[in-house]
């Protein structure tokens, strides 16, 4: 093959060529000519308009994902009777009069009228003796509590936070 001669296409390319060959067409291929060219130059125009919409929504989508924080993950877990141990000793040290156990939830009653005074001080100083732990109150009975006189049962769990995993996008 031989190379492509440069005068043969700068003589292809003048105007005066193109004259020639436009004044060779006919009304109706010169009108064909003119309605394709015309096609083509508005599915342009609507191609650049589309590119110019994507490229803001992209650019939006990107400052907002910027913008929203990255929040940590909030792990709740049961306490188990290990984590209660020590509140439960502690409970019945300081509290003799009141029947303290855990067996899944923290249980604190008292049979006896003259305890009930103790017995709140002891659900109020819950929080103090464990403050790791997010005490929820279950049950609070005062007066005929099956066997007991008053009674209250806390469900306690820990509440701990975790960095998130970040997304991506692959």
């Amino acid at each position: 093959m031989s190379p492509v001669n440069p005068k043969i296409v700068l003589k292809a390319l003048s105007p005066k060529f193109m004259m020639r060959a436009i004044e060779s067409f006919d009304r109706v291929t010169a009108l064909i000519v003119g309605i394709c060219w015309a096609a083509a130059a508005v599915m342009i125009g609507f191609t650049l308009y589309a590119l110019s919409l994507s490229s803001h929504a992209r650019q939006g989508a990107e400052t907002a994902q910027i913008a929203e924080p990255v929040l940590p993950k909030i792990v709740r877990r049961k306490v188990d009777a290990h984590d209660v141990q020590n509140v439960v000793d502690r409970f019945q040290r300081r509290y003799p009069g009141l029947s303290i156990t855990f067996k899944g939830t923290l249980n604190i009653s008292a049979s006896d009228g003259a305890k009930f005074r103790e017995w709140l001080a002891a659900l109020s100083y819950i929080d103090a003796v464990a403050p790791q732990i997010h005490w929820t109150m279950e049950e609070f009975c005062v007066g005929h509590c099956g066997s007991d006189l008053m009674a209250a049962v806390l469900a306690g769990e820990k509440v701990s936070f975790e960095k998130p995993q970040l997304e991506t996008n692959d």
